[in-house]
């Protein structure tokens, strides 16, 4: 038995775009030729410094293990405490955070 998959041949579906002439103008929302132009912008420069951003955020750990070794080493010996009025302050700012959004 043999399944027609319209959705696969939708998406194969090639979409030609109308070409422009001169008594059909392209859209009327777009620029106007006597509008400002932003700056152009220096590819060269923002592509570098994404690069270096990459490799910053590559080069950093992603936690801090000797605080993680602390942490471990207090609670095997029993001497790790939890402030719980920190806990409630840190739920409680969450909170607030979310419903702000």
């Amino acid at each position: 038995m043999k399944i027609n998959d319209s959705l696969k041949t939708a998406l194969n579906t090639v979409v030609e775009k109308p070409a422009a002439s001169e008594s059909n103008p392209t859209s009327t929302i777009g620029p106007s030729a006597n509008s400002v132009k932003p700056p152009a912008a220096d590819i060269t420069t923002l592509s570098s410094q994404l690069q270096a951003l990459q490799a910053a955020i590559a080069n950093s750990p992603v936690f801090d293990s000797k605080k993680v070794d602390m942490i471990r080493s207090e609670i095997e010996s029993g001497q790790f405490t939890v402030d719980s009025g920190k806990v409630a302050d840190g739920m409680i700012n969450d909170a607030v955070a979310l419903l702000k959004k």
